[in-house]
């Protein structure tokens, strides 16, 4: 940029360039390094960045350390999980989340871990990557049941961590997700709607566009489907059926969801039989039409993430 532009204009035109740009600039000249690095511009940046890239990965989870990684700048910071139990049910008893804070845009990890021989059986701790310890939640407003958490897969929308569990004493008590506020850092519960059948092992959580969705497979007709879900507008407890997409390809082949693009197409994990590999295909939901991405592998899964300079 030319000197005679003022610096502040810089800065403004800077908070809106993407992330790759941004870190050859900080070879130019030493103010521009220090501004890119400086946490306020980083903070900044982050509310300039509204387009989201798809992350398709394979992962190995270890139950002792979690990664906060920045595929942007290709930096990654390890921490260790604190009071982690070795028995079989850690799973199902504990359950990690992750996301931005909107007021701060500090980076949180969450553990919720339920001990039903404590006195206090939920223990929700935060890990802020600010100040690089965990403390226990600011709120300890916590839901008066024991849950079983699903596989621990979480979907953030609106600064607000969903993950799906169920009543730890309940037969068939399927139907219910666990929220967990960045911000206020209360936890909550949402009741799924009844027209959402309860067999927990075939719901899902991704997120489409803006809005949560929960995706249930079903045998209908001796032929499996899936009903697409979405909550209208942040508000619990109000859900839409928005489409149902077929559990088989025109050819035959297994399909499964596996996220969302921005456009509202499905990704699905398309397996033709057992020992082929498997290939990520888009689903457009209205004209059915399956298009191979050009992807394979074993095992999708496909998360949304905004590019940042957190990490930097």
């Amino acid at each position: 940029m030319s000197d005679n532009i003022p610096f502040e204009l810089q800065e403004i035109i800077m908070k809106k360039l993407p992330v790759e740009p941004l870190i050859r600039f900080r070879s130019v000249c030493k103010a521009w390094k220090s501004l890119i690095d400086s946490s306020d511009f980083i903070r900044n940046h982050i509310t300039y960045q509204q387009h989201q890239h798809m992350l398709v990965r394979n992962a190995l989870i270890s139950i002792r350390n979690a990664v906060i990684w920045n595929p942007s700048i290709r930096k990654a910071v390890d921490v260790v999980l604190p009071h982690m139990a070795d028995d079989d049910e850690i799973v199902y008893r504990t359950v990690l989340g992750f996301g931005v804070c909107r007021v701060t845009r500090d980076p949180k990890i969450v553990k919720i871990r339920i001990d039903m021989e404590s006195l206090i059986p939920w223990k929700v701790e935060v890990f802020t990557l600010s100040a690089r310890v965990w403390r226990s939640a600011h709120s300890d407003n916590v839901p008066s049941k024991f849950v079983r958490f699903g596989t621990g897969e979480q979907v953030v929308v609106g600064g607000v961590v969903y993950w799906l569990a169920r009543d730890m004493f309940v037969r068939d008590s399927d139907k219910l997700l666990v929220s967990f506020d960045l911000t206020s850092e209360e936890l909550g519960e949402v009741k799924l709607p009844d027209r959402v059948p309860p067999t927990h092992l075939s719901l899902s959580l991704f997120k489409l566009r803006q809005s949560l969705a929960v995706v249930k497979g079903s045998v209908e007709d001796s032929k499996l489907v899936y009903h697409v879900w979405v909550m209208k507008d942040g508000v619990p407890k109000l859900f839409e059926k928005l489409f149902t997409i077929s559990g088989h390809s025109p050819d035959g082949s297994t399909v499964f969801p596996r996220g969302f693009r921005k456009t509202g197409e499905a990704l699905i994990q398309v397996k033709a039989n057992p020992g082929f590999n498997t290939t990520l295909a888009a689903y457009e939901p209205y004209s059915k039409a399956i298009t191979n991405l050009g992807i394979n592998g074993n095992y999708f899964s496909v998360y949304s993430f905004t590019e940042t300079l957190l990490l930097l």
